[in-house]
């Protein structure tokens, strides 16, 4: 039976014992990266907005990570493991994985630099939008999230680095592309049994039974509920409402991909992202005639959200998030774009 996660955040809780020292602004790294920013400061590892002072003008990325238990353990193999992971992800060209572009040990802290990526995280963006996207923005956003998955399985990566995935690790761009930003390292920097964010946790990952493509499928259909509902799965976990309680307007096809990719036994769901991926093409496809349908038999005044292009739609609003603009404004920023 699976541990009740409150039980699996105390736990990971108890470990966040030490802590790396916050860099003051200024502090260089290897006398090349300037710190100029803390962009997020948590147990067991900071980030910051760091320059390039032998590139000018470059702006990367600096993740600074101190090791669970760092007193006790076998420094010489641990930076042998961390390295061979860090070589890992280096090599990975995908345009949804940020590059890799240097990494280095430093007082009992590892170190990675990577490529700056502009844009806002899934988290704020739903809360953004009012705490769910329509069933276009969320198909949309969860495809090239699963297309992702399934590049870092075929890797044999993905099960063991993705117990960190959640919605403020995911950040689209100003022209609305997804990047995977906090990439890596979870068996380096946590007990071989630590979960990380649960919310979208399949039951396999509570009991430590082996994750394979199948836990992976669990964790988008997990995510693609919550953008849907607006409803976040770990707070009723594995005892969720359908999907039509929360959005009745959803279309069968995206039901029913999100009921089989929840399925509690692994041999009842997808059996890898990819096929996950073929699934959600067709129910875009088919939302999209539904729609176009409906737009013949409509009159000429239609809804704001069917006027205006998707990829559009999510640029406008990435931006006026940027600015910290209101909801009024968006619409009222839209109305005028389209000649209204």
């Amino acid at each position: 039976m699976a541990p009740p996660r409150a039980e699996i955040r105390d736990g990971i809780n108890a470990q966040e014992h030490l802590v790396p020292l916050l860099l003051p602004e200024g502090s260089q790294l290897r006398n090349r990266y300037q710190v100029s920013k803390v962009l997020d400061a948590s147990p067991l590892r900071n980030i910051y907005l760091v320059q390039d002072l032998h590139l000018r003008g470059n702006t990367w990325v600096a993740k600074q990570m101190l090791p669970v238990g760092a007193e006790g353990v076998n420094t010489r193999a641990l930076r042998r493991r961390y390295e061979q992971e860090a070589r890992a992800i280096s090599s990975m060209e995908h345009p949804a994985i940020p590059r890799l572009l240097d990494y280095f040990f430093k007082d009992q802290c590892f170190y990675l630099i990577r490529e700056y990526v502009p844009g806002t995280d899934l988290q704020t963006l739903l809360a953004f939008e009012g705490g769910n996207f329509s069933e276009s923005d969320a198909l949309r956003l969860t495809q090239p999230i699963a297309e992702l998955l399934g590049f870092l399985l075929r890797k044999k990566t993905g099960p063991a680095i993705f117990r960190e995935l959640s919605l403020s690790s995911l950040i689209i761009t100003p022209d609305g592309q997804i990047k995977l930003v906090d990439l890596g390292f979870t068996r380096l920097f946590g007990k071989a049994n630590t979960l990380g964010p649960v919310d979208y946790a399949a039951p396999e990952q509570f009991s430590g039974e082996a994750a394979d493509g199948r836990t992976l499928v669990y964790n988008l259909g997990a995510i693609l509920y919550h953008l849907i509902s607006g409803f976040n799965p770990g707070d009723s976990p594995f005892n969720l409402d359908p999907l039509d309680f929360w959005a009745p307007e959803t279309s069968p096809a995206t039901i029913k991909i999100v009921e089989k990719a929840l399925q509690h036994e692994p041999g009842s769901r997808f059996s890898s992202p990819e096929e996950m991926v073929k699934h959600m093409k067709k129910a875009r496809v088919s939302l999209q005639k539904r729609k176009s349908k409906t737009r013949k038999t409509e009159s000429d005044t239609q809804p704001l959200a069917e006027a205006f292009p998707v990829s559009a739609w999510l640029a406008a609003a990435l931006t006026l998030v940027f600015l910290g603009v209101g909801c009024y404004t968006l619409y009222e920023i839209l109305f005028q774009g389209m000649g209204g």
